[in-house]
């Protein structure tokens, strides 16, 4: 039987989109080049620059960055909102990971980042095996498919229906006909499949092949963003380990399906598949469980007792920056 380990040397990258209020002078650039003098100051090398899809160099471990999509809070008035994507340089593995990542988040939290609707959490995973051909990305894309409505309800519930996050396309068999990863992106090409879906193929066909997890919310949560780490770190690595074949149609998004999902990537022991389990694997798994009821049990609930309505207050034309209003939740999770 197998053992289900968890890859800790696969190259990582994370960007995390937040809102920093803007409380005294100076302007939205004078606070990012701010946060990232603080996080220099604190071990994390750092420096601002405007938004750009160009890697991190090596002489830093993070940029900080404008985002025009994140959109502040509107709570309280007279309060702007700075916008502000953090993006880490290639973690070399989960050690690294943790290092960089978990001081990220506490420095951010301090400085008062806050998370909303507006906000996600991108996760880069290396994938060189892509290179082999196409039957690594068939797999990965039968996998992913088949547990995306779990996937997806392993998040906040405003990510189901993101236009930054969508959902992959029906076709079960969809890169069944490609004989070469040319077929495969040419593929994508006719679908329209573009870098805001949930499970981001684009990467796939660079030099340096990656895959992007768009789906989770904005978060400063290290032991999420661990767990989300892991989840995704499994995804890959199984979708190696196994042919994954093509299921007929994605499993809906219940208890039993992601038990299955559970057992399937090795967060839970199973004398059929993984009679042994990485014990990180199976916090994880426990971690899945838990949060999967959370979010799923509040959603069920809100179906069958609609909440109440409240009437937003008129934002002051003269005063605060357009966002949530009273009546939307400033944070993604969901009440304790």
């Amino acid at each position: 039987m197998l053992s289900s380990t968890l890859n800790r040397s696969r190259r990582i990258g994370i960007e995390i989109e937040m809102a920093i209020p803007l409380i005294g002078g100076g302007s939205q650039q004078d606070l990012r080049v701010k946060m990232a003098q603080i996080l220099t100051a604190n071990g994390l090398r750092a420096a601002a620059r405007s938004y750009s899809h160009a890697p991190v160099g090596d002489n830093l471990d993070v940029v900080v960055e404008h985002d025009s999509s994140i959109v502040g809070e509107s709570v309280y008035r007279g309060i702007e909102w700075v916008q502000v994507e953090v993006k880490t340089r290639i973690l070399t593995g989960t050690a690294d990971f943790d290092l960089v990542v978990k001081k990220l988040c506490d420095i951010s939290r301090y400085l008062g980042a806050r998370q909303n609707r507006s906000t996600g959490v991108h996760l880069h995973l290396d994938f060189p095996e892509l290179r082999d051909g196409p039957e690594r990305l068939r797999s990965f894309y039968n996998l992913a498919h088949r547990f995306e409505p779990v996937v997806f309800g392993l998040v906040a519930p405003s990510r189901r229906e993101n236009p930054f996050c969508k959902p992959m396309p029906s076709p079960s068999k969809f890169f069944h006909e490609c004989r070469s990863l040319k077929d495969c992106h040419a593929a994508l090409g006719r679908l329209g499949f573009d870098r805001y879906w949930g499970f981001n193929l684009t990467h796939s066909f660079g030099s340096n092949p990656r895959i992007e997890f768009r789906q989770h919310q904005g978060s400063l949560d290290f032991e999420k963003l661990r767990h989300w780490r892991n989840l995704c770190l499994r995804l890959v690595d199984h979708s190696l380990q196994r042919n994954c074949k093509a299921a007929p149609r994605p499993l809906i998004n219940d208890k039993a399906s992601l038990m299955r999902m559970l057992v399937t990537l090795g967060f839970k022991p199973n004398t059929r598949v993984f009679k042994t389990v990485d014990p990180e694997l199976r916090e994880t798994g426990r971690f899945l469980l838990r949060r999967w009821k959370q979010l799923n049990a509040q959603r069920r609930t809100a179906e069958v007792e609609p909440p109440l309505e409240r009437t937003p207050p008129q934002p002051s034309p003269l005063h605060g920056t357009p966002g949530l209003t009273q009546d939307q939740p400033t944070s993604e999770e969901p009440a304790r």
